[in-house]
């Protein structure tokens, strides 16, 4: 009387495999678009810091020269922003040149 559903029933185990692979293959792709997302975002914020770092770099430095360079050797700075601290320093070398270093840390 209902054929069909003998059918049907002797092959579910088939259809639980094909639906079981296809679910497996759609969490590999989930997981690799993830991880791919990850490591752009941790690179965008690497990025971030450094060009940051920089513009606070060149602004301390041109913010020294402005009053009197030589008051400012050896003046140290931290700026806290974006959940990052930012040591910057004004450092003399011996031949008279001065430069300024900027270091970040990572929450």
């Amino acid at each position: 009387m209902f054929s069909q559903f003998k059918k049907l029933n002797n092959e579910s185990g088939i259809v639980l495999f094909i639906v079981l692979m296809t679910s497996i293959i759609i969490m590999i792709f989930s997981v690799g678009i993830l991880t791919q997302s990850l490591n752009e975002i941790n690179y965008a914020q690497q990025q971030i810091d450094q060009i940051s770092c920089d513009q606070l770099a060149k602004g301390i430095f041109w913010n020294a020269y402005a009053n009197e360079m030589g008051s400012a050797a050896g003046t140290t700075l931290t700026f806290n922003g974006t959940g990052r601290a930012y040591n910057m320093a004004i450092i003399q070398t011996s031949s008279g040149v001065y430069n300024v270093v900027c270091n970040y840390t990572a929450p």
